[in-house]
């Protein structure tokens, strides 16, 4: 399904699409801006892109997408998308700072939005979080659980032996020392019957 099927730009006569109301704006168009355009679009919410890429807003822009060349960090461009009556703001660009960047503008301008931010690192998450964004995606996360999974799916040859319960053993104990036991003490001499003195 093309990302911008089922979307009507509505441009008026001036050439100049009419402002949004609860929609969606999305701050780049890679895999991952797609993949937010098109499930946005099978429910039906009205979407807006800023992308950097002049030949991808030209080609977008003619399939009919409301796409918004330049960059979401650029207050009066996220005015002219629409921002402070969007629902959702989904940061979908490769480029952390940018993304920080971008997630601190969106929040300022719009104090109820929705906010999904694109990071590439669990530190960057954090900070993208107190930023201000509602859920981060973070791309190491994803990776890390893919290649588990791939591992998982792999038609490895079973073992003949049990996995080690961990990779480093724990050293041997130490043995307690020896303490030798006092010799118990003489028992008192009795007293001779004849002469003899305690």
């Amino acid at each position: 399904m093309h990302p911008a099927e089922g979307q009507d730009d509505g441009r008026t006569e001036g050439g100049q699409p009419p402002p949004l109301t609860g929609h969606a704006i999305i701050a780049g168009f890679g895999l991952a801006g797609r993949a937010a355009a098109n499930a946005l679009i099978a429910r039906g919410i009205p979407i807006c892109v800023i992308e950097r890429n002049l030949d991808t807003v030209r080609r977008c822009s003619i399939a009919g997408l409301r796409i918004f060349h330049g960059d979401a960090t650029d207050e009066p461009l996220m005015r002219r998308a629409g921002i402070e009556s969007a629902v959702l703001f989904a940061a979908t660009m490769p480029n952390d700072p940018a993304v920080l960047e971008a997630v601190a503008l969106a929040r300022r301008l719009n104090p109820t939005v929705r906010i999904i931010a694109r990071c590439e690192y669990v530190s960057t998450g954090m900070k993208a979080e107190r930023k201000g964004a509602d859920e981060v995606v973070i791309a190491e996360k994803v990776v890390a659980t893919e290649f588990g999974r791939a591992v998982e799916r792999e038609p490895l040859p079973e073992s003949p032996q049990s996995a080690p319960a961990a990779v480093v053993s724990a050293p041997p104990p130490v043995p307690a020392p020896v303490i030798p036991t006092p010799a118990p003490a003489p028992p008192p001499r009795e007293p001779s019957v004849v002469g003899d003195t305690p």
